[in-house]
């Protein structure tokens, strides 16, 4: 009788099943390891006490539960109630062999999860062969688990790729702006880090806080379209200057577009409203408060500051405390308060990070 049951193309699996037998009758358990065992079954663990199910199932990694329906303290139907997750879940397969042959009873049993019902006393062949099928059943389940976690990881991984092929994009893109303004290639990334570590401060999430890293350098790409008569004027702007060079707002969003990937959308709005105010006084659209994007506001409060704390050919630099005071100062009107409050936090920090980089040419307008 050894194997002829088994046909599967790997009778070994079928062989190495855990199969866990549940009966309050030790005789009973006696009889299916006698069976089991002849069969070639070599991992049968037998339980005469249904309220040891549990704890057997999160020590073991059973394939199989053989159980009785007729048991005192807990009895089938019960134990099927507990065992849902490892049913529905992780496919565990369960036969009930009992005495009863209720209609109702057998209902009740399939309705829980049991896979198949055999009325005791059972036939030693139909029993393996249901045996063998339950298995079946389970091996294809794991199966499938795997296939489906094999994909799942190719998916991941190949949304990172993506993900980090749109990231080295919006760096590109950014690093072009450097052939326009010599100040900007190390401002965007005082920008970036400082974004970062403001964001990571007002709590936002681990995707958020990747995305503003990356999105930020793309702050001032609209100055791409600015005359060079006025973004490399060595002098302060006139007025009429000035008005031209918010323009670079727009310009930034026609250039960065309307592409659905998450980077690309946050680059979209800081672009567009790093120089809202939260009091309704910024450009281009004086946008007030929360309807101003979260990453626009992270931004102008960092942008600010590395301008603040940079030389210019018409203005020498202000110290970081100097700076840290206009960046207090501006809370509740230029900035977001929340935000200044979480800048004031992390601000040293930020400022052993940025002298780490060296240099102080950066631009904000």
């Amino acid at each position: 009788m050894a194997t002829e049951h088994l046909h599967c193309l790997d009778p070994e699996q079928f062989l190495a099943a855990r199969i866990v037998a549940v009966d309050d009758q030790p005789g009973n358990i006696r009889l299916l390891e006698a069976l089991l065992g002849e069969a070639g079954y070599r991992h049968l663990t037998g339980l005469t006490d249904p309220t040891l199910v549990l704890e057997t199932l999160d020590t073991q990694n059973v394939d199989l539960l053989l159980l009785d329906m007729r048991m005192p303290v807990l009895d089938g139907l019960s134990v099927l109630a507990l065992l849902q997750e490892e049913i529905h879940r992780n496919g565990l397969q369960v036969i009930v062999l009992t005495a009863e042959t209720e209609r109702d009873s057998r209902l009740q049993a399939l309705a829980r999860g049991a896979r198949d019902f055999i009325t005791k006393p059972f036939d030693n062949e139909e029993l393996l062969c249901r045996i063998h099928n339950a298995l079946e059943t389970r091996f294809l389940h794991l199966d499938r688990a795997k296939e489906a976690e094999r994909l799942e990881a190719m998916v991941r991984e190949r949304t990172a790729q993506l993900a980090e092929t749109q990231f080295e994009l919006v760096r590109c893109l950014a690093r072009a702006g450097e052939f326009r303004d010599s100040d900007t290639g190390s401002h965007i990334l005082r920008v970036s880090i400082g974004c970062r570590m403001l964001a990571e401060a007002a709590g936002l999430s681990a995707h958020q806080v990747e995305l503003i890293r990356y999105a930020s350098m793309m702050h001032d790409i609209g100055k791409i379209g600015v005359a060079d008569r006025i973004l490399l004027k060595p002098m302060k702007l006139t007025p009429d200057e000035f008005e031209e060079i918010k323009t670079h707002c727009q310009y930034g969003v026609d250039i960065i577009g309307n592409h659905p990937a998450d980077v690309t959308q946050m680059a979209r709005d800081i672009a567009y409203t790093h120089h809202e105010c939260w009091d309704g006084n910024g450009y281009p659209r004086g946008l007030r408060g929360e309807a101003i994007p979260i990453a626009g506001r992270i931004t102008a409060i960092i942008d600010v500051y590395d301008a603040l704390t940079s030389s210019r050919p018409y203005k020498a630099a202000f110290s970081p405390n100097e700076a840290l005071a206009m960046i207090r100062e501006g809370a509740g009107s230029k900035f977001d308060p929340n935000l200044v409050a979480n800048f004031l936090l992390i601000h040293d920090t930020l400022r052993q990070q940025l002298d780490a980089l060296g240099g102080d040419d950066s631009s904000a307008s």
